[in-house]
């Protein structure tokens, strides 16, 4: 099995586990039950899942591809905005994960808003890295050939990405409001 191959199945694994996570984290800011333990067990799934990917694609771009040929100038937008996307998913992760702290250390000054704008900008990051990435593990595993289909399930993807990221902005963003309210 090549590294390409578990590559997507680990980045296919990794949404699912996004979406429990996700799920889980707007459920309790909607019904204010929150269970910590349950938070943190299904975020650091995802982080642990999204930081094996992370070595996988580095190592697929940099040590299986010769990184000298690699030129962005011949690469597709979408590749751009791919990597790029994954870049600021890694350097926003440990903000996202200290979020609850940094809110509650600076209630309604600078840093909330610092901290909330940077939430937001790793959700759009999560979400864009998602929509661009999803039908090629599809396509890695061979499981999707047809471009028609590829296309199908790209706008599918944007969709549902696009009300994800509309309900996790402003449910997360009004519920931190209410609770730290300065």
């Amino acid at each position: 099995m090549n590294m390409k191959k578990w590559n997507a199945r680990l980045s296919l694994l990794t949404v699912v586990l996004l979406l429990i996570h996700e799920g889980y984290q707007l459920y309790a800011y909607t019904a204010m039950y929150y269970n910590p333990v349950l938070s943190k067990v299904t975020g650091y799934a995802v982080a642990v899942a999204m930081g094996l990917h992370a070595i996988l694609s580095i190592i697929s771009v940099f040590v299986l591809h010769d990184a000298k040929r690699i030129t962005y100038k011949k690469l597709n937008l979408k590749t751009v905005l791919q990597r790029v996307s994954a870049v600021l998913i890694v350097l926003l992760l440990p903000i996202h994960i200290l979020s609850f702290g940094l809110l509650k250390s600076s209630v309604g000054g600078v840093g909330y808003i610092l901290t909330e704008t940077a939430q937001i900008l790793f959700y759009a990051a999560l979400f864009c890295h998602i929509v661009l990435s999803f039908s090629n593990a599809f396509v890695t595993l061979g499981i999707l050939s047809d471009m028609r289909k590829k296309r199908i399930l790209d706008i599918f993807v944007a969709v549902v990405c696009v009300i994800l990221f509309i309900a996790v902005s402003v449910i997360i963003t009004s519920a931190h409001s209410m609770m730290f309210k300065g």
